[in-house]
């Protein structure tokens, strides 16, 4: 049971970590084995002996993050439940054109960093910018945050549009959670009392004697 993908060379000895350490940390937190062969960049994921099923796509995307550019360290967030990785490529927006690439990038990071900062900032993200791709890493709600905010910039929005559209999606979700009610793990509920005394129902008390009926039209009882 395997899966394979294939990550730039650049980014193998990442992926390998020193002396294979990001090897056997993924080995160690998920059961999961991978193999990168270190002259062309192929990555086998064997998840034969997987604790969780559900760790197989964590790993590809822990793969596939390291490969776009962030480090081990950052793709290993990607093992938390509600954490994801999304990938938009440069090509489909500019095609294949290098200078076209190069200023949709320098878009995107902004004078001095400063468009990514904002980005990562107001829509709790992590980017990583590589080659004609960008890299995302968040939960679900911050992750559709950031692509509808690249997918502005990527479509030739002004950058201060897209700033004002971060500042309400951040607003919004801060509300959200303020107004979110926290579960009460703190409240004992009763535990059910069996040493109750309950009433036995009593077999001692006298029943009223029925009355005997009347006859009809006497007024006298039988």
């Amino acid at each position: 049971m395997q899966q394979f993908h294939k990550i730039p060379k650049d980014r193998i000895g990442a992926m390998i970590g020193p002396d294979g350490q990001t090897k056997r940390d993924i080995l160690r937190r998920t059961g999961i084995r991978v193999d990168v062969d270190s002259e062309n960049g192929e990555v086998t994921i064997d998840y034969e002996n997987a604790r969780d099923p559900s760790m197989v796509l964590k790993v590809a995307d822990i793969v596939k993050a390291v490969g776009r550019g962030f480090s081990p360290e950052r793709a290993f967030e990607l093992l938390k439940d509600d954490c994801y990785f999304a990938l938009f490529d440069i090509q489909d927006y500019v095609g294949k054109k290098p200078d076209s690439i190069h200023r949709m990038k320098a878009r995107v990071i902004g004078t001095g960093g400063k468009t990514r900062r904002i980005i990562e900032d107001l829509a709790e993200v992590e980017l990583s910018i590589y080659g004609d791709t960008i890299g995302v890493i968040g939960d679900i709600i911050a992750l559709e945050t950031a692509k509808v905010a690249l997918d502005m910039i990527l479509n030739g929005a002004e950058h201060s549009s897209v700033y004002t559209f971060l500042e309400r999606k951040r607003r919004d979700r801060h509300l959200e959670e303020m107004h979110r009610p926290e579960p009460r793990e703190d409240i004992d509920k009763p535990e059910p009392r069996e040493d109750l005394d309950r009433p036995e129902p009593r077999e001692d008390i006298d029943m009223p004697a029925e009355k005997p009926a009347k006859k009809e039209g006497s007024g006298e009882e039988e």
